[in-house]
């Protein structure tokens, strides 16, 4: 096997003095940077990641944290790149809909501006001084 993956319908698996891993190519202009490191990141629970970016593409090698099976690795690879496509789809919709989002949250902020009462205003004349403890209740709130 090559040492280095050629197209992103490549995925290399293979092992070296640390083990088992597997190696996969992903093609920048068709998934942005972000995506590519935000769907990295949910793999961390399972593998280690290295990442390198080999003009024209970005190499993504998994190395498991439990176990040297090259199915599983098969398996990881495949959740990766349909989570790729899934986290830049997301992306896209995020994009696309980002005006929207915030004119709705602005509307939503605006609004809520109420004036408020003065009876639901602290009146701070009724903190306690120095002198004074817990145990007195001059507004009677225990309702003793």
């Amino acid at each position: 096997m090559s040492d280095q993956v050629k197209s992103l319908s490549d995925f290399l698996i293979d092992k070296d003095d640390l083990g088992a891993y597997a190696r996969v190519c992903v093609d920048p202009n068709l998934y942005s940077l972000t995506a590519i490191l935000k769907t990295a990141y949910w793999f961390t629970d399972q593998c280690y990641l290295f990442l390198v970016n080999r003009s024209p593409f970005v190499e993504v090698e998994f190395r498991l944290k439990q176990g040297d099976s090259n199915d599983a690795l098969k398996k990881i690879c495949g959740q990766f790149l349909n989570n790729l496509l899934d986290q830049s789809v997301r992306q896209k919709v995020l994009e696309e809909t980002s005006d929207i989002r915030d004119t709705l949250l602005k509307k939503a902020f605006f609004d809520a501006k109420v004036s408020v009462s003065n009876s639901l205003v602290s009146d701070e004349s009724y903190l306690p001084t120095a002198r004074q403890s817990f145990e007195e209740d001059p507004l009677n709130i225990a309702g003793r």
